[in-house]
């Protein structure tokens, strides 16, 4: 005869709790959950400069575009053939882009606005090679008119302006050498974007950080394509994939932050006391990446399609 006392039902009862609290967490982990919406979209034309912050964009395999123009489509080269960032550089924080029809208009202080053709004609003679990280990939040279106003602007010589035509060569995230595993597969492409064609970051997670600086800094310091509002703070650490409308994307891996987070973007200088990175590095690092905070996650689209502010966003988790 079953045991019908009070703590035999109350002990039922709990243990029933129980399994629905373990079998929903086991479904959440396999199906999508609700996790918050889209509140800021941002492409970066070129690299290492100013954004567009946009209301809607469309995915594509080596990043986010709109009106045609696409994120780090842009790079300004050493003439080593490497690639030159505010890292090197904090003052070209200061350099502004704006879309108008198939031009991008380029402007920073002192200087007269560089137009550049979004779609240019691909030259052969005019496609060289440029070193990202560690890989080496093509770019388009701009022209002369294009490499006079960047050295001008920077006070350097030799630096040129390239682009990342739809035809030339495009990087894999797959070969990135790095110390620890990651979640890219072959054909994660990308044009001139570090390491992955998308970064995504949560309004919650620069709230945590900002209450514990003496000097807020801004969300452009991280320079990501999506932000996310209403969920918990560094809970993006946790989702395997990520649904933004109709796109989905695979978390490939934490992203890893270095001095470029230091430039503050409005005065195109850099921070004295090394922060948010010195503050980062007290309560940011993991074991996996020695000593580089993590902030933000890498994303590779496994579809493509149209996103927009607002859109709700849907994870699932690891």
């Amino acid at each position: 005869m079953a045991d019908s006392t009070p703590a035999a039902v109350l002990g039922t009862l709990a243990a029933g709790a129980l399994i629905k609290h373990l079998c929903a967490a086991y479904i959440a982990k396999k199906d999508f959950v609700r996790v918050g919406r889209i509140s800021e979209l941002y492409v970066w034309p070129v690299k290492s400069c100013g954004g567009l912050n946009v209301q809607a964009g469309q995915c594509e395999k080596t990043g986010l575009f709109h009106g045609g123009v696409g994120d780090r489509t842009w790079v300004i080269v050493s003439p080593e053939g490497g690639y030159v960032t505010q890292r090197q550089e904090p003052k070209m924080a200061l350099i502004k882009v704006s879309l108008h029809g198939n031009t991008l208009s380029v402007d920073a202080p002192g200087m007269p606005t560089l137009q550049l053709p979004t779609k240019p004609q691909t030259d052969k003679s005019q496609v060289h090679n440029v070193k990202i990280k560690v890989d080496t990939t093509e770019y388009l040279d701009c022209g002369e008119k294009a490499a006079a106003w960047i050295n001008k602007y920077l006070g350097r010589q030799g630096l040129k302006v390239g682009f990342s035509a739809p035809n030339l060569h495009k990087r894999d995230a797959i070969t990135a050498q790095k110390l620890w595993e990651h979640n890219a597969k072959s054909g994660d492409l990308l044009s001139f974007s570090d390491y992955s064609s998308y970064m995504l970051m949560t309004s919650q997670s620069m709230n945590v950080l900002n209450s514990k600086l003496d000097k807020p800094v801004y969300i452009l310091n991280f320079r990501p394509n999506f932000v996310v509002d209403e969920c918990e703070a560094f809970d993006e650490e946790n989702w395997s994939e990520v649904k933004i409308g109709n796109v989905r994307f695979r978390n490939i891996d934490d992203c890893t932050r270095c001095l470029l987070t230091t430039v503050d973007p409005y005065t195109g200088e850099k921070s004295k006391e090394e922060e948010p990175l010195k503050t980062l590095r007290t309560f940011r690092c993991r074991s996996r990446y020695g000593p580089k905070p993590v902030m933000g996650i890498c994303l590779a689209p496994d579809s493509l399609g149209d996103v927009k502010l607002g859109d709700e966003v849907y994870v699932k988790y690891k």
